[in-house]
């Protein structure tokens, strides 16, 4: 009768013993199954990240025109600017790095169907901005007008691209337009490459036909972006 009794604690005993093991199993199976959708997810998430970036965007601080002409010249002579811009680029991405590249400039007179190309001699336009994740970058330009305007439609006569009736008022309306080169980066690998379009419209510019100079008035200006 002794040995009867220890034989049935014995197997009652290692019962739960057996349940325990296969709940912990069951246990380690569920908690895989979770980071396994969490890595999932991450992957996901990145992948998306990396493969729909967003668009820079900037904030135009300055800019300054010099090489007016006077006034007192009747004959209202074609604009040659000095143009000095300086833009502020803010990266929106958690995930990704900047860099700017090949930037194109265009000043524009409101109103006006035509825009000048703007040239760099000392190649500040061609050269890369990296911007950090969440970061910003300044940009400064010096540019000159170029010598042939571009119209968007066909002139029967060639386009005298001139400021003396906004010299007289003291005042023009101008727009910035860039076209920029944008390149996206996941650590060291670039993941996409686009190009941006960017407008700073409705610049109120400040002229003095004695000083023969503009500046940007208001202190600043949003440039709204998209991807061309």
């Amino acid at each position: 009768m002794a040995t009867t009794t220890t034989t049935t604690s014995s197997a009652a005993t290692a019962t739960p013993s057996t349940s325990s093991r296969s709940s912990r199993t069951v246990l380690r199976i569920m908690q895989s199954l979770v980071l396994l959708v969490v890595l999932i997810g991450a992957i996901i998430a990145i992948a998306w990240l990396v493969l729909n970036p967003r668009a820079p965007t900037f904030w135009l601080n300055s800019l300054s025109l010099s090489g007016l002409p006077n006034t007192s010249d009747t004959s209202c002579p074609p604009l040659k600017l000095h143009v000095g811009i300086k833009l502020t680029a803010t990266n929106p991405n958690k995930k990704l790095v900047v860099v700017i590249q090949d930037v194109n400039l265009w000043l524009a007179l409101v109103h006006h169907r035509c825009q000048l190309p703007l040239s760099s001699h000392n190649h500040i336009s061609s050269s890369e901005h990296h911007i950090s994740k969440r970061g910003r970058g300044v940009l400064t330009f010096q540019v000159e007008t170029g010598p042939r305007p571009c119209c968007r439609t066909r002139r029967k006569r060639p386009f005298q691209f001139t400021v003396c009736e906004e010299l007289r008022k003291g005042l023009a309306v101008m727009s910035v337009r860039m076209q920029v080169s944008v390149k996206f980066m996941h650590a060291y690998w670039p993941s996409k490459r686009k190009l941006v379009e960017v407008k700073c419209e409705d610049l109120s510019i400040g002229l003095s036909s004695s000083r023969r100079i503009g500046e940007l008035k208001d202190g600043g200006k949003d440039c709204p972006v998209h991807f061309a």
